[in-house]
This record gives structure tokens, C-alpha cells and sequence, in this order.
């Protein structure tokens, strides 16, 4: 009875290192304005909350799983979770931006210790890795939940309450796991490995990882072509290359190289990473869509995109038990093919789409990340047990590395389809606008606030225009234009033009100076009423002009969009055969298994 506690208290522990960890490399994107807001920053500055937690978590996985397969994985999961417990803490208290970005790099660093041992001790726990395998797909469940649901926890947390609980939460929870981690668990070694630290590869990699990810993390805002991005290129590349060059025959390599031989390893790593890259369509594309397009609040985004994480809690289970009865390639196929359907119908909403078509789209995006992610357990099936630590720690800076090529090549091309976009809109505004029936002063004003106000700076609030304001220019009767032919206005004007030629004629033909008078004021009138119509049609056409260009502005982003989704979806096409490689038994030279 005992023992079968231990169990329980043991996987709550590492659900709970899973789910804090892998939350917060999601659930801070959608706080960044209100942190912006609250630290009187910019977009771009406050941006590096998510960057250097994200970048930390690539850079010191790998490094982090061989430390604890070398001192022991019980030790450094403890010493993890008080740096990330620590780093949550100052991260929640910071009084500034800068402090923030600090704490933010402790509780990374804290991250990418804990986060690879959790499928090691899994084993540990359960003894070997048949009995431990329902306990690393409730483990995998609880990262995709995490990831999934990060803009959903977080609309919630900061609509209620502050950003700053979204850091807040993690501290009891960090508390619960130490306690369980102390009590339910015994310490674990890779015993085949040297306890000899591979400096030179762990700065060769750390250094290169470093370089890589910043660049597909910030190059879309240095520009790629710029000097410092292409310096970065370089070191990485040079960095990389050097240590798989000289790693190999290192006496205690930091990388064990023969796992990259087996098959289903290295596409599990694909998918992973595909996973990761998936990720950044609905939690960063999407909810940019839903927040900055549609004008939803963080709260309703939060409850869309909601969906996904609620299918991840059903089809996980689902894909784990038919996994480990028929094989775990199956149910991966299904899910790469279903984020790759996904983003299929993520490409085809637009300002007309109902709520169903954005759940439903939300629901077969968290139905394939759900099953994708079994390739997590997939991963370290067919590798020696001693080797699980090591292949969790790669595999999982693989899904940060996906997240960080998702951020660079979407939001990127997002960025240059809107600044395409708003050039169109802008374009197509003052031609609607040089060609509308409307005054001189009214053409100038309007071409002045669409010039002002229809640009893109990076930001995806700065496309929209209202015409309400130029109401009241269209309202003074001066340089009136006549109505445009055809309209009931035309004919209207036109006829009352014509009673006041008559008028006028007869007028001046009375010799009765008081039916001449009665005349000219009937003239005078009908002048009036001229002028009437001339601004009910000016006001009318004010206002086709209006809705012209919003219609041609919603079509325009929404087209925006759409090529972001279509190019992601591409990418995705393109991991579906690696699928079918995640669950294939082959002979291995990497030593028995257990």
C-alpha cells in the first residue's frame, strides 16, 4: 500500500515539473501587453520576458540531463525546482522590466534542469519502462496540456486578477512538488557515463544553441540581413560544426552520438519539434488574430484557444493506450496529419467566421498536438534505459527549437504579409477616396487621416482606420459636389434645380412685385433643399467610402493571415513521413536495452 502511494505522490511530482515548466514557455505571450502596459515599455522590450526564458530552456536542456545523469537526477531535479521556484518568485515581485527579464533567466534555468529528468525518474519510479510507459503519457499529457492551455490559463489569470499571478502560481505548486520529490523518490545515475565534465562541448553547444536561437528568436526585429544577425549566423554555425567535429572523440562526450543512429528516435525528434513549431500557430498567430484583428478581449481568446487543451486531456490517454497495444507511430501519423488539417482551416478564417469554425479548428489543432506529442514516449522506447535522461533532455530542447523556428518563420512572415496588407489598404483607401463624390475639404481630410493613421509598425493594432471623425467636415456646406448620376439623390437634385430655373424665370417675367417676391423666396428654398441633398449624398457616399475600405481591409489581413497559416501547413506536410518512423524496433549498437 505504501509502494502504490510512493507512485502516486511520485507522478504527481513530475506532472506537476511537467505542467509548471511547459506553461510558462506559453502562457506569458498572451501577459505582454498588460506587462507592457504596467512597465510603461514597448512591445519589443517587454517581448524579452518570453525570448530569454525560451532561450535559456534550449541552451542548458541538453547540459542540464547530463549533469543529472552524472550527480544524480533526485539532486539536480531538487536544485532545478528551487531555481525555478526562486526565479517565480522574483519574476512576480520584479519592479521593473529589467528585473523581470533577470528572473525570467533564473526560472529558465531552473526549467531546463527539471524538465528532461521527468521521463528518467519516471522509470526509476516504476522500475523499468513497460510499467512506467502509462506514467510517461500521463506526463507527456500534463507538457501538452500545459502548452496548450498557457493562453487560456493566462486570459483567465489576468482578467480576474494581475500578470504577476501568472509567476505567483507556480511557488506552491514548486512546494508541493519538492515535498513529493524528497518523499516518493530514490536517486538514480547513469552509471555507464564518466562523472568527468565536458567543458569545451558544453560551451561549444551552449554557445552555438545560444546563437541559433536568438537568431530565429529576434531576427525578424534586427532583420536578417543586418550585422549583428549575420554575425550570429556565423558564430553558430562555427560553433556547431567545431563540436560535432571534435565531440565524437571526447573521452566523456557531452552527447552520446550513437542515439541519432536509431531511426525512431530521431523521428520522434522531428515530430517533436514539428509539435513545438505547431504551438506558436495557436497560442502566438492565432490568438494575435483573435486579440489584435478581431478585437476579442484576452479573456474570450483565452476560452477559444481553450479547446485545444481540452482535447489534448482526451485524446491523450486515448492515443497512449492504443500506443502501447499497437504501436505509437499510429496515433502519431493521426495527430501530425491533424495539426497539418489544422492550420488547413486556421487558414480559412476570417472576420465572417462563426465560433464554431474557430473551436472546431482549436479542437483538431489540440486532437493532432495531443497525439504528435506521444512522440515524446515514442522517443526513448527503442534506446538503452540508462540513455533516457539524455534523449528527454534532447528531445525536449528539439520542441523548444521547433517553438523558436515557429516564432521566426511565422511571426516573421506574419509581420511582412500585414506590412504588405496595410501598403494595399492604404493604396486602395486613397484611390476609393480620390474617386468618391466628395468635396475638396472632405477628400483632403479623409486622404490626411488615412495617411496618419493607415500604417504598420510592427505592431498589430496600427491598420485601423474610422472615418466617424470626418462627419462633421462632411457636414458644412461648402464646395459641395453634385450627386453621383444614377442615385435617387441625382434625380432629386437635378429636379429641384430645374423648379429653380423656373422659379427664378418666372420671377423675373411677374409683374406682380408680391408674387415676384413669393418666387425668388420658393427659389430660395428650393436652393436649400439643393443643398440638403448634396449633403445626404455626400454623407451617404462618405459612407460606402468607409465601409469600402473596411471590407478591403478585412479581406487584406485576413489574406495575411491566411498566407502565414498556408506556409506553416506546408511545413508540417513535409513531417508526416517521419511519422510513420517513431515506433520501428531496429537493431541498435547503443548497448541492450532493459
Amino acid at each position: 500500500m505504501k509502494h502504490n502511494y510512493l507512485k502516486i505522490g511520485g507522478l504527481t511530482a513530475l506532472i506537476l515539473i511537467m505542467f509548471i515548466v511547459t506553461l510558462d514557455s506559453t502562457i506569458t505571450n498572451i501577459a505582454l501587453p498588460a506587462i507592457t502596459s504596467d512597465f510603461s515599455s514597448t512591445l519589443t522590450d517587454s517581448n524579452w520576458v518570453s525570448t530569454v526564458y525560451m532561450l535559456t530552456l534550449s541552451v542548458f536542456m541538453i547540459p542540464g540531463a547530463k549533469f543529472a545523469d552524472q550527480f544524480g537526477r533526485k539532486k539536480l531535479t531538487t536544485l532545478g525546482l528551487l531555481t525555478f521556484g526562486i526565479g517565480s518568485l522574483m519574476s512576480g515581485l520584479a519592479a521593473s522590466l529589467k528585473l523581470l527579464v533577470v528572473a525570467r533567466i533564473i526560472q529558465g534555468l531552473g526549467g531546463a534542469i527539471i524538465s528532461p529528468v521527468t521521463v528518467a525518474l519516471a522509470v526509476s519510479l516504476f522500475g523499468n519502462r513497460q510499467k512506467a510507459q502509462g506514467s510517461i503519457g500521463i506526463i507527456g499529457a500534463a507538457a501538452a496540456l500545459a502548452a496548450a492551455s498557457g493562453p487560456a490559463i493566462g486570459g483567465l489569470l489576468i482578467h480576474y486578477w494581475s500578470w504577476r499571478l501568472i509567476f505567483f502560481i507556480n511557488v506552491p505548486l514548486v512546494l508541493l512538488a519538492l515535498f513529493l520529490l524528497n518523499s516518493c523518490f530514490k536517486e538514480s545515475y547513469d552509471l555507464s557515463v564518466s562523472k568527468k565534465i565536458d567543458y569545451f562541448g558544453i560551451t561549444l553547444l551552449s554557445f552555438g544553441l545560444f546563437l541559433i536561437t536568438f537568431v530565429l528568436l529576434k531576427a525578424s526585429d534586427y532583420g536578417w540581413s543586418s550585422m549583428k544577425i549575420l554575425l550570429m549566423i556565423v558564430g553558430a554555425s562555427l560553433s556547431l560544426a567545431i563540436f560535432l567535429l571534435i565531440e565524437p572523440k571526447q573521452e566523456a562526450p557531452l552527447l552520446d552520438f550513437s542515439l541519432f543512429k536509431n531511426k525512431s528516435f530521431v523521428a520522434s525528434l522531428l515530430i517533436y519539434m514539428a509539435c513545438g513549431f505547431t504551438i506558436i500557430c495557436s497560442s502566438v498567430v492565432f490568438n494575435f488574430f483573435l486579440e489584435d484583428i478581431l478585437n476579442y478581449s484576452t479573456l474570450k481568446s483565452g476560452y477559444i484557444i481553450m479547446f485545444s487543451s481540452l482535447m489534448v486531456m482526451v485524446v491523450v490517454p486515448i492515443g497512449n493506450k492504443f500506443g502501447q497495444q499497437n504501436g505509437y507511430h499510429w496515433p502519431i501519423v493521426l495527430g501530425t496529419i491533424s495539426m497539418t488539417t489544422s492550420l488547413l482551416l486556421l487558414a480559412n478564417i476570417n472576420y465572417h467566421s462563426t465560433l464554431f469554425d474557430m473551436i472546431f479548428a482549436m479542437v483538431i489543432l489540440g486532437m493532432g498536438f495531443g497525439l504528435a506529442g506521444l512522440s515524446q514516449i515514442s522517443a526513448v522506447l527503442h534506446i538503452p534505459a540508462q540513455k533516457v535522461n539524455l534523449a528527454s533532455g534532447i528531445i525536449n530542447a528539439g520542441r523548444q527549437l521547433g517553438s523558436c523556428l515557429g516564432i521566426a518563420l511565422l511571426v516573421g512572415l506574419l509581420n511582412g504579409n500585414l506590412k504588405t496588407a496595410t501598403q494595399t489598404i492604404r493604396h486602395d483607401a486613397i484611390i476609393s477616396v480620390n474617386q468618391a463624390q466628395l468635396s475638396k475639404v472632405v477628400k483632403q481630410s479623409a486622404l490626411a487621416k488615412i495617411k496618419s493613421e493607415v500604417y504598420y509598425s510592427g505592431q498589430l493594432k496600427h491598420h485601423n482606420f474610422n472615418m466617424a471623425s470626418l462627419k462633421s467636415v462632411a457636414s458644412k456646406p461648402q464646395n459641395l459636389p453634385c450627386p453621383k448620376k444614377g442615385t435617387s439623390e441625382y434625380k432629386l437634385f437635378i429636379s429641384g434645380k430645374q423648379f429653380s430655373k423656373i422659379e427664378k424665370k418666372l420671377a423675373k417675367k411677374s409683374t406682380d412685385l408680391k408674387t415676384a417676391a413669393n418666387l425668388m423666396q420658393l427659389s430660395k428654398k428650393q436652393q436649400q433643399i439643393s443643398e440638403k441633398i448634396m449633403l445626404e449624398s455626400q454623407a451617404k457616399e462618405l459612407n460606402q467610402v468607409a465601409h469600402q475600405i473596411k471590407d478591403n481591409k478585412n479581406e487584406q489581413l485576413a489574406k495575411a493571415f491566411k498566407k502565414t497559416f498556408y506556409v506553416g501547413m506546408l511545413i508540417l506536410i513535409f513531417s508526416i513521413p517521419a511519422a510513420f518512423y517513431t515506433d520501428v524496433k531496429v537493431k541498435s549498437k547503443i548497448g541492450p536495452k532493459i
